[in-house]
């Protein structure tokens, strides 16, 4: 694997390191994930979401992340008509974005992968927030984070 320069490398060599997160989830982390699980509606999931959000950075006293949920398709791209890459969500600068639709039949996303990419697009942040590392890499233990938040929230 390429990485350009040793601050990269010692960030995937830390990242990939660390399988848990500090993260504990509190009456408030569950309920509110227990209403996306049900939720379809964009506007909504971008409310219930962003209280989710607020909840997990104040448990973890880092700053929150701001939620854009928008009600159209994923970014994606084709070749001779077929699915190259879909985007499912982007973190950038404290912000998370996630379409609400799928790219090519434009369903709306099942609530189980919503979470999912709101929680992916979380890790970046606390992998910044929380674990101080100067990029957030798609590591082993990225996967691991993830799924200890995921496996706390959903029971």
């Amino acid at each position: 694997m390429f990485f350009g320069n040793n601050v990269n490398r010692a960030a995937y060599k830390k990242s990939n390191s660390i399988k848990y997160t500090l993260f504990q989830p509190t009456e408030d982390t569950l309920a509110y994930t227990k209403k996306l699980l049900t939720s379809v509606i964009a506007s909504e999931r971008q409310v219930l979401g962003q209280c989710l959000l607020d909840e997990m950075s104040r448990s973890l006293s880092i700053s929150s992340v701001q939620l854009f949920v928008h009600d159209k398709p994923q970014k994606h791209s084709l070749k001779n008509g077929k699915l190259m890459r879909k985007t499912y969500g982007t973190y950038k600068d404290g912000k998370i974005t996630i379409s609400n639709k799928t790219a090519i039949r434009e369903a709306v996303i099942a609530p189980k992968t919503f979470i999912d990419t709101l929680i992916h697009e979380f890790i970046h942040h606390y992998d910044y927030k929380v674990l101080k590392l100067p990029v957030s890499l798609h590591t082993a233990g990225f996967y691991y984070r993830l799924g200890d938040i995921i496996k706390k929230l959903i029971k």
